[in-house]
């Protein structure tokens, strides 16, 4: 598997840190949502097309963070993207949040969950399936 294929840049805001300007632990996860969304952006999957008009939808079924080094107000850093398992109705994203010095501040991963409007699990599509498939063995994709 590609290292990580996909990278998204972003900067501490004051309102991620807390008394001593490090990043609160738990935005670690919205940082993880921007990365994931990006990424599924740039393979080409719209939310709004691709999920909600096919009655589908995705939830979290897991989210971790191994926390590594500090990340503080103003610091430049990368969330990195790639795509682990994949099963039949789930799907893992794995991510390095690493400073733009190559400090590796955390590494996370979220198991995503495709589910009808009702909550119930369901097989990945067909389509989604061999976009994720695709990108975790380094092919081109997206646009």
């Amino acid at each position: 598997m590609e290292a990580y294929p996909f990278a998204y840049r972003q900067r501490v805001r004051f309102g991620e840190t807390d008394m001593q300007q490090v990043v609160y632990y738990a935005n670690y996860l919205l940082y993880a949502e921007v990365g994931r969304v990006a990424y599924l952006r740039h393979l080409g999957i719209d939310y709004a097309r691709d999920f909600i008009a096919r009655g589908v939808d995705f939830t979290m079924g897991e989210a971790r963070v191994r926390y590594r080094a500090p990340l503080r107000f103003d610091d430049e850093f990368d969330i990195r993207v790639r795509v682990g398992e994949l099963r039949n109705s789930s799907w893992a994203f794995e991510y390095a949040v690493d400073r733009d010095d190559g400090t590796h501040c955390a590494q996370m991963s979220t198991i995503q969950v495709v589910i009808d409007r009702n909550g119930r699990a369901l097989r990945i599509p067909d389509e989604l399936k061999t976009t994720l498939e695709r990108a975790r063995e380094g092919a081109p994709v997206g646009h």
